[in-house]
């Protein structure tokens, strides 16, 4: 469920004038059709894919000019930085002038090897440099139930009916996935961040 949440997510945002594109953690690209209008699209990883990584690098310290996007990309990245303030304000010098960094990251999740789970007001903290910063809860209790559920005893089949159920919440229309819930327990959150 939290893929389908992301997704939809990042698809919901309108990102079609966009040129120029960081996307820090790219891992397997999945994103790629979000912005292909871009003129500029580089894909940034600590480690080397064949086909889905142009530049090796912490995203901690960039190999980029001040300025040089139009937008950072980073979902499920910021969970496994280890100095979060750091990779903010990296992002912030890297974005030109009105800038958009875009960052998902989970909250009630299984554990995946990650540091740290940031709270609404912890993202609010990390990116208070930005002159607008827009939170977006993912999913409620409900999707992060079932996400739990269906992880925990994972291969199971007798689960598997709940993981279909859940990933035909994504039928709903689009405009309802960028406005988030006001649950305290969300599958995870986006962040809209201006420079």
């Amino acid at each position: 469920m939290r893929n389908v949440l992301v997704r939809r997510s990042l698809r919901a945002l309108n990102l079609r004038d966009i040129r120029s594109v960081l996307v820090v953690g790219a891992g397997e690209d999945p994103y790629r059709d979000v912005f292909l209008a871009s003129e500029t699209y580089i894909r940034s990883d600590l480690v080397r894919r064949p086909g889905c990584t142009d530049v090796v690098a912490d995203g901690i310290a960039l190999p980029f000019r001040d300025g040089s996007f139009q937008c950072t990309v980073a979902t499920e990245v910021l969970e496994y930085v280890q100095q979060p303030e750091a990779f903010a304000t990296e992002l912030y010098r890297i974005l030109s002038a009105e800038g958009l960094a875009v960052i998902t990251v989970p909250f009630v999740f299984q554990e995946h090897g990650d540091y740290w789970r940031p709270t609404r007001r912890a993202l609010g903290d990390l990116f208070r440099k930005y002159s607008s910063v827009h939170i977006c809860a993912q999913g409620n209790r409900f999707h992060t139930m079932i996400d739990l559920l269906t992880t925990a005893f994972s291969p199971h089949p007798l689960l598997f009916p709940l993981r279909v159920f859940s990933n035909l919440l994504a039928l709903a229309p689009i405009r309802f996935a960028v406005r988030g819930s006001h649950s305290t327990a969300p599958s995870g959150f986006l962040i809209v961040a201006r420079k």
